[in-house]
């Protein structure tokens, strides 16, 4: 099911192999995004396809039936969405390792292998698990693109948006029953971690533990919201019971939207935005 699916007048099939590709894998759905080489975003398309053991079919059901993902790109990257990951240190990272790290904090299934996206401008790795199958999949459907995880492309979209503020930043990004909380204090990085929940009451638990821990006001401190959230629902009703500020993230100030993207809720595509960023 195509949940959503908007293209600038301006995108060019003719001209793909100058456009980037941006998507996510996982969570029950499979969205991609598609950028010039001057940052314009000229299309962003979204599949719900359910969660389950048919997860990876649904995905490649949907590349066979969208002919636009068929063309060639100059650059893919490919976000991976899984809940485990933890961020190491620079300086005491050790590549050779990424398992061990993974194992610390939680087991590893006998499908997943352990992979690591660099961090540079924060100082750290950022090491999680990956599904081979999705792995796999993507490469075959996607030859030559580049993997990172969900977090980092979050991390690396935060990062462009913190300007010169001081003081602590508190974000929540939503996607799949996954609930992605990072603080920055300044420009830098004092928490990430991904949570799951079920119910509105799971999402504001978690939140107000996170408040707790870094001695912050929910009458004072701002939450700043991104991901699959809409103002109309039982989650943003309790955060507003709970929180007095709450604001929806836009977009790095140096990406272009045309017409009928500039009419779309940025918060909502937040993590392709990030994506694009990775490197």
């Amino acid at each position: 099911m195509i949940n959503k699916d908007i293209q600038e007048d301006t995108l060019a099939r003719k001209h793909t192999n100058t456009y980037e590709l941006s998507i996510l894998m996982g969570m029950d759905s499979f969205d991609y995004m598609v950028l010039d080489s001057q940052q314009q975003v000229l299309a962003v398309k979204s599949f719900g396809l359910g969660s389950g053991p048919g997860y990876l079919s649904a995905v490649e059901a949907a590349f066979q039936s969208d002919k636009f993902l068929h063309q060639p790109f100059r650059n893919i990257r490919a976000g991976l969405t899984s809940g485990k990951f933890t961020l190491i240190p620079q300086r005491l990272y050790n590549p050779g390792e990424n398992e061990a790290y993974i194992r610390q904090l939680t087991v590893l299934a006998a499908e997943e292998d352990a992979r690591a996206d660099a961090l540079p401008q924060l100082g750290m790795y950022n090491v999680y698990s990956a599904y081979r199958e999705e792995v796999s999949l993507a490469r075959r459907l996607f030859p030559g693109c580049r993997f990172f995880h969900l977090a980092t492309a979050l991390l690396e979209g935060l990062r462009h948006n913190l300007g010169t503020q001081e003081g602590y930043s508190i974000f929540a990004h939503l996607r799949g029953g996954q609930l992605y909380i990072i603080v920055f204090e300044g420009k830098e990085l004092r928490f990430s971690n991904a949570f799951r929940y079920q119910a509105a009451k799971d999402f504001i638990y978690y939140v107000l533990l996170i408040y707790q821990q870094f001695g912050l006001e929910p009458e004072r401190h701002t939450l700043h919201l991104s991901g699959q959230l809409v103002q109309d629902s039982e989650i943003y009703r309790e955060a507003v019971r709970y929180i007095r500020h709450l604001e929806f993230l836009t977009a790095p100030a140096f990406f272009q939207f045309g017409p009928r993207l500039s009419q779309e809720p940025q918060y909502l595509y937040f993590g392709l935005l990030g994506l694009s960023l990775c490197s």
